[in-house]
């Protein structure tokens, strides 16, 4: 089974979508992009909130969706959206405050920070570039922390995950520098470090270095909580579309939702355009420091990646500095995009848990470039996807055939049926599950994940003898998929014990 992003099963013709556009748009003349974005809106997809700037003007800015789910409530310009890995780039910055005044190096061990910290190699500079080797602290706890009360809602942060990594002492993925490999634990520590060198808490340093001297009044690293904050009026609430495809559901807790450095920050438009516009023109600090953060980190063997300092960089050396970063946490995904040297840019926040984030992003950039937009088509499997539910399997994969047959409206793919497959399987339809995998290698026979997922349900259903053929059928197509070959493995090593 391939890692697979969170399908969002959504039935995009039901009619739940409010229109939000009252006094929420604002664009200059003749645009582009209000006309994409009002083709999304007319064939029921909404786009979050958005805001365009060229040449350091605001060229188009729209809000559309829904803060709340319960009550119902639109998306406004001023709502403040969670940023997921978007807040990075703040910590980054927070590293970079302490380094301008001179309190800490880059390349200063982490333990000579934190006494306790179990690695001796690891630098500052290596977590910065996601380059330590640290393993990701969601694994860490899955295997090593349990709720001594199954009935609370627990809420866990740095502190908390810190001890269990003490206590736990793993080992590293790889050495430091070795490899590239994206770390949120990194980026904790990092937020841990500011702590310890400052005296502050992380939220307060923020506030009072970066946010409050940029004027960025509506955002802050939230001190989260399930229930609605009369002190937050404007927060948004991340929702995905329930498995019956005609409710809406909340998407907004997790168990780590009070980590920082790698998340949890709120903001607006407004404010992050304040904080791409500070960085262009260097006034939260020198440029010096920026061209440093915005160079790519180098490995070991020399081999440059694509990462700074809590940025991803995207422009090659000699050409107009372009830095970015995506962010995706419950029912939120972001984006964040900085043309510094052309002052062009945009930032992208939804709280929908992505349905139409993609295709979203791909028209903004195509307009940015010039390019023609496309309107997306509606996606079969979502609307396959009701059927099942409303009826069964059979009627499903009537309909799927129907509507591939209307090319002009309608879009299927492999990945999206192997998502929708897994889905079920989540909620327990073994049998519509097994016939969305087996659906899915009729349609692409060449494919060899097709028969890993297939091999996947015979197994919970209890055909071992079929799942092995699919599991080898899988690894004969395609070599390096290993997975299923270990699958494979172990069905044969049960088979001949059973001799």
């Amino acid at each position: 089974m391939k890692k697979l992003l969170k399908f969002s099963l959504t039935f995009l013709f039901v009619g739940f979508l409010i229109n939000c556009k009252d006094n929420k748009t604002t664009f200059e003349g003749n645009n582009t992009y209000a006309e994409f974005i009002e083709k999304m809106h007319e064939k029921g997809f909404s786009t979050g909130n958005i805001l365009v700037y060229e040449n350091g003007e605001i060229r188009y800015q729209n809000a559309d969706g829904l803060r709340t789910i319960d009550p119902k409530e639109p998306l406004s310009l001023s709502s403040q959206f969670r940023l997921a890995s978007v807040s990075k780039q703040f910590t980054g910055m927070a590293i970079m405050k302490l380094k301008e005044a001179g309190k800490i190096e880059y390349d200063q061990t982490v333990k000579s920070i934190l006494p306790r910290f179990p690695y001796d190699s690891i630098t500052v500079r290596h977590m910065l570039h996601h380059v330590s080797g640290i393993t990701d602290y969601e694994r860490l706890l899955a295997e090593n922390w349990k709720a001594e009360d199954s009935t609370k809602t627990y809420i866990l942060g740095n502190d908390e995950i810190i001890e269990v990594f003490y206590n736990v002492n793993p080992e590293l993925d790889f050495k430091p520098g070795e490899r590239w490999e994206y770390s949120n634990t990194g980026y904790l520590f990092l937020a841990s470090i500011v702590e310890k060198i400052s005296g502050k808490h992380f939220r307060d340093y923020l506030k009072e270095t970066i946010f409050e001297p940029l004027g960025m009044n509506n955002t802050v690293l939230y001190k989260y909580q399930v229930d609605p904050d009369p002190n937050m009026p404007n927060r948004v609430f991340g929702y995905e579309v329930a498995f019956d495809q005609t409710e809406l559901v909340i998407n907004d807790y997790n168990i780590v939702n009070d980590v920082r450095g790698d998340g949890g920050i709120y903001s607006t438009l407004e404010d992050l355009f304040k904080w791409n516009q500070a960085l262009v023109n260097h006034t939260i600090i020198p440029k010096k420091y920026l061209d440093e953060a915005w160079t790519p980190g180098v490995l070991n063997n020399g081999e440059p990646t694509t990462y700074g300092f809590g940025w991803g960089i995207q422009s090659k050396e000699g050409e107009p500095k372009v830095v970015n970063h995506s962010g995706g946490w419950v029912g939120f995904v972001t984006f964040l995009h900085n043309e510094v040297d052309a002052n062009n840019g945009f930032v992208f926040l939804t709280n929908d848990s992505g349905q139409n984030f993609r295709a979203t992003i791909k028209g903004l950039f195509n307009i940015m470039e010039g390019k023609p937009y496309e309107i997306p088509k509606y996606q079969i499997e979502r609307a396959m996807a009701k059927k099942i539910v409303e009826e069964n399997i059979d009627q499903g994969i009537k309909l799927y055939h129907e509507l591939k047959l209307d090319t002009t409206q309608y879009s299927t793919s492999e990945q999206r049926l192997n998502q929708l497959g897994y889905n079920l399987l989540q909620h327990d339809e073994l049998d519509a599950a097994l016939g969305v995998f087996k659906l899915n290698i009729e349609e692409y026979p060449t494919s060899a994940n097709t028969y890993d997922s297939y091999g996947d349900a015979l197994l919970a259903k209890g055909d071992s003898i079929e799942a092995l053929k699919n599991f080898r059928r899988c690894f004969e197509l395609d070599s390096t998929l290993g997975f299923s070959n270990e699958k494979a493995l172990k069905l044969e090593a049960v088979f001949d014990s059973k001799e």
